[in-house]
């Protein structure tokens, strides 16, 4: 599954096989297929990501929008 991490100066995309992201109402997991959706993601909280080699990487979000598609997931991020 593509993710694609876009914000003020810079972007990146990363092949993976699923992510964990926290909302104002709780967490949740996306894998690939999952229903659309787009969410406002909790500030200051990680963002847990596995890669396709299976390591796990956390990011942590200042502030950011969440949108899923059943393939791809797009952050856009207010601040890096």
């Amino acid at each position: 599954m593509e993710f694609k991490l876009i914000g003020p100066t810079s972007s990146r995309i990363m092949n993976i096989n699923w992510l964990e992201a926290q909302t104002a109402s709780g967490s949740f997991v996306v894998k690939s297929g999952h229903a659309p959706l787009i969410a406002m993601l909790a500030p200051n909280k990680e963002l847990t990501v596995e890669l396709h080699d299976g390591s796990t990487t956390i990011i942590t979000i200042v502030n950011g929008i969440l949108e899923v598609t059943r393939t791809s997931i797009t952050l856009l991020l207010t601040h890096e």
